[in-house]
């Protein structure tokens, strides 16, 4: 805000009701109208600005004299709440109960698909889904990540896949066997 003699704009925030820009006509007092305003006064401004007791500095970043003290009163902890670094939280800890979010295993993604990518490919890629499930079940064993269901999917899909690549073979070497 301003001085009241410099702008009139600090007044007409207010309304322009109750707020003399004279700072003789007692500031804070109701309006003439006899009703008392509904907005505050404006608090009474010196009539001159008072003068710096310091030089004004060059911009830049704020000095400080001294550090505050660590603890402020004797016998108070210190900590933060807000479980900062040494808040007395375990390294990797979630307070409050909420589970840490590790994400899914992406080879029991690619488990999953190359293993149905064996409908395509006759049960070649369904090979590869196969071992890239079984090491996806050992991380997620080691790690407590997602994924263990679509690594056991990925793996029976591909068993699933394969096996019926075999018995699709077997009958069609009985078929040619029994027309020839």
């Amino acid at each position: 805000m301003t001085n009241p003699g410099e702008s009139d704009e600090w007044w007409k925030q207010y309304g322009g009701s109750g707020v003399s820009s004279d700072p003789a006509a007692g500031a804070g007092r109701p309006p003439t109208g006899g009703e008392p305003s509904s907005y505050p006064s404006a608090p009474p401004y010196p009539s001159a600005p008072a003068t710096p007791s310091t030089p004004p500095m060059a911009p830049g970043p704020p000095s400080y004299s001294a550090a505050p003290p660590s603890t402020p009163y004797q016998g108070t902890p210190n900590y933060s709440p807000y479980g900062a670094a040494g808040a007395g939280y375990q390294a990797g800890y979630q307070p409050y109960g909420y589970p840490a979010n590790r994400g899914t295993n992406g080879l029991a993604i690619a488990s999953l698909v190359t293993s149905l990518a064996g409908f395509a490919t006759c049960g070649l890629t369904s090979i590869v889904g196969i071992i890239l499930g079984v090491i996806a079940l050992n991380q997620i064993r080691d790690s407590g990540q997602e994924g263990r269901g679509m690594a056991l999917a990925g793996i029976w899909a591909g068993v699933g896949l394969i096996a019926l690549a075999v018995i699709w073979i077997v009958v069609m070497v009985i078929a040619g066997m029994a027309s020839a």
